[in-house]
């Protein structure tokens, strides 16, 4: 990027298609460096558009400052969608409200001081109802990262990321976090919708999450988010995948390829885990969903080819800890797990799972109902605790035993379980993520 300190104002009447209504005209403002982008920021009012010009933005750290609406917001984008690389010790931070940032893209960026891309400036001056757009973080897989961060870190309420792409990372961190304000308050309802999250190499600790919404200080408040039609493969970080600590989210329509994670519902409770798509094409350690905590549902997911044992099981119920802290293990309530295929995976279904030397609580009161499994000639449900609390309704077995006393919610199938269809197949990978990213190689 050229070295010089120039802001060009090029205001142009332009009339933009959102959801097929015509906007008011869009004020765009170009810059070419950073000294150009903070005058840029400064004069941008309300529907205008600042434009960042093509090239390598190498260690800058941009805050994007702005008092907006949603009609009208205040938009950062690349003049030609990836054709901005930020790279080095580069950043970006958003404060104020109805800010939307399309077509960066952040390539082997490891900030010093922040997370790459952050709903904040500081503690004290938050986003709100702001959105990251058309975007990707990528890190190369012979670069190495030893400082633990984030890439993206949701505050305030209000967000959305949609239609990114996130692939690589190898360093101890969560890739995406929510958030959530020590004392409680408004639930943020995020949106996190049409993303590419690519593979991420094992890390072989702790820390190695894609999503993660809260944390285990606050867990039992209400977060209300959304995570849904986003494309995990190859999400190898660690055994979650997704780690939900906080209460009242929906995990929907996502599919996962070949990840040796699980969604889990760690912390947290009522969340709605729904037609889901879990392929492990028989890689080794791929895993399902795992649940913890109260009133939670898993419904309608399609789950096929797991390798994992274990907490990786397709679907793990697990024991809960007697007197846990708010970081162990709470114990499951009434947990609905209805209408979910599960089909020639290694283990199908266990309860009462539990990975620690502790007294443990068997979940009571959890009903297993219309759900179809097909075995590999084994037991299709592992029964760790004998006398959990579970109601069987109308669920459908074919390959193998059911691992179980006879029982009148559980049928036995010569070959073949017919299955549910609640979810039609896996999202194709033209249909999430960003448009322009296979162009550039990756």
């Amino acid at each position: 990027m050229r070295a010089r300190h120039l802001l060009s104002l090029a205001v142009i009447g332009l009339s933009l298609q959102v959801g097929g209504n015509v906007t008011a005209a869009e004020s765009r403002i170009a810059a070419n460096d950073v000294a150009a982008f903070d005058a840029a920021v400064s004069a941008a009012k309300p529907g205008d558009a600042i434009l960042l010009e093509a090239g390598e933005w190498k260690d800058v750290a941009l805050v994007l400052r702005g008092a907006a609406s949603k009609a009208q917001p205040i938009t950062l984008r690349a003049a030609t969608p990836g054709t901005v690389k930020f790279t080095g010790d580069s950043s970006l931070r958003l404060s104020g409200n109805h800010l939307v940032v399309e077509g960066l893209w952040f390539h082997n960026c490891f900030p010093l001081k922040w997370d790459v891309v952050m709903f904040r400036e500081d503690s004290k001056k938050l986003a709100n109802d702001c959105t990251l757009r058309d975007c990707a973080i990528t890190q190369d897989s012979e670069t190495k990262d030893s400082k633990e961060r984030k890439w993206v870190s949701l505050y305030g309420v209000g967000h959305k990321v949609e239609r990114c792409h996130f692939e690589g990372k190898t360093s101890k961190g969560t890739l995406l976090v929510a958030w959530l304000p020590e004392k409680e308050g408004e639930p943020p309802k995020h949106e996190i919708m049409g993303n590419y999250f690519g593979p991420r190499p094992k890390l072989g600790k702790n820390g190695g999450e894609i999503i993660r919404l809260g944390d285990s200080d606050t867990s039992m408040q209400d977060a209300a988010c959304v995570v849904k039609g986003n494309l995990f493969e190859k999400c190898d970080g660690e055994v979650e995948c997704i780690s939900n600590k906080s209460c009242g989210n929906e995990y929907s329509g996502n599919t996962f390829i070949e990840c040796q994670g699980t969604l889990t519902l760690r912390h947290g409770n009522r969340c709605l885990v729904m037609n889901n798509w879990f392929d492990g094409r028989h890689r080794k350690f791929t895993g399902g969903i795992r649940v913890i905590g109260e009133h939670h549902a898993v419904v309608g997911n399609h789950l096929q080819g797991l390798e994992g044992d274990g907490a990786r099981t397709a679907i793990c119920v697990m024991n809960g800890i007697k007197d846990s802290p708010a970081n162990g293990y709470l114990q499951v309530k009434a947990a609905k797990i209805t209408g979910n295929s599960i089909l020639d995976c290694k283990h199908s279904i266990i309860i009462g799972y539990a990975d620690e030397d502790v007294q443990a609580l068997m979940p009571p009161e959890c009903t297993f109902a219309q759900n179809t499994i097909q075995t590999r000639g084994d037991k299709a449900i592992e029964l760790v605790e004998t006398a959990a609390a579970v109601k069987w309704t109308g669920n459908r077995v074919g390959g193998g035993e059911t691992g179980l006393p006879p029982n009148d919610g559980i049928v036995m199938t010569d070959g073949q379980a017919s299955h549910p269809t609640a979810v039609a197949g896996p999202l194709p990978r033209a249909e999430v993520g960003v448009k322009w990213i296979s162009a550039l190689g990756k």
